[in-house]
């Protein structure tokens, strides 16, 4: 019986694990019908970077509420953070406006620079090219 417990005790203990990070997908979309933007769909399969960014948006700090947002024309992409073949964190980034990581309605966190680094440096990307990037209707 007791052997039972033990084996029960390490089941709990690796179900709190945190999720092993094997690869993420970073897609581009809009919010917004009337602007476009080039695709963009991106893949690291390298766990290491995988796992630095993953750790970078738990980390974000909760974005204040009630603040002023410059112009934002839609840019969001999708970020997935896969273990094996399950997705563990699935988060919507705000590439414009108030350039926020949306885990839910109710858990909004802020980003900064530091973080738009790791993200373009990951993604083998200039900043420029994912961050506060402009619809093709505006860059004509």
């Amino acid at each position: 019986m007791r052997l039972v417990f033990v084996a029960l005790a390490v089941l709990v203990v690796a179900s709190c694990a945190a999720p092993s990070i094997a690869a993420m997908r970073f897609t581009r979309f809009s919010t917004m019908s009337e602007n476009h933007y080039p695709a963009f769909d991106r893949s690291v399969d390298d766990p290491a970077a995988a796992r630095r960014v993953h750790d970078a948006v738990r980390a974000l700090p909760p974005a204040p509420k009630d603040r002023f947002c410059p112009f934002g024309a839609g840019l969001r992409y999708r970020l997935a953070f896969n273990e094996a073949a399950r997705v563990v964190l699935s988060v919507v980034v705000e590439g414009d406006g108030c350039a926020e990581v949306i885990f839910s309605n109710a858990d909004r966190r802020a980003t900064d620079d530091v973080f738009w680094d790791l993200l373009a440096e990951t993604l083998g990307v200039k900043k420029s090219e994912i961050y506060y990037l402009l619809p093709d209707e505006f860059r004509r």
